[in-house]
């Protein structure tokens, strides 16, 4: 996977794949890929540690990147929800972009369930209805 990511990518954390799967994958940890020259955007590369991860890979989306690169993410409704747990500005403003960019394709059922379960219901309703 390295490898591969590394045609068009770049670990914006870690330059030696040893390293970055000794010192951040197996601690746990994640790595953050770019497109080569730039830092934002950004992916995120980690291990699952609880079963929302588990859940997440179990139920992953396909995408595409430039219709060239096929990547798998976590469905849209559980990032919404994750982000606006996380509550940085950042991720607050990343959970508006997802939640205004797709809203008409979501799943509400499961945006609900996912908002209820990470109590961030108040959040919810505060910056995205």
């Amino acid at each position: 996977m390295w490898a591969e990511l590394c045609n068009d990518f770049e670990c914006i954390i870690e330059d030696n794949m040893k390293d970055a799967f000794f010192e951040y994958l197996n601690q746990g940890l994640p790595l953050r890929f770019s497109k080569k020259g730039t830092y934002i955007p950004n992916m995120e590369i980690k291990t699952p540690k609880d079963e929302l991860d588990i859940w997440s890979l179990r139920n992953r989306k396909e995408t595409r990147l430039n219709n060239n690169h096929r990547i798998y993410i976590s469905p849209l409704e559980l990032q919404i929800a994750y982000k606006l747990y996380l509550s940085s500005e950042k991720d607050i403003e990343d959970a508006k972009h997802i939640y205004n960019r797709f809203k008409n394709k979501l799943d509400n059922k499961l945006l609900n369930y996912f908002v209820k379960e990470l109590k961030v219901t108040i959040k919810f309703r505060k910056y995205l209805l």
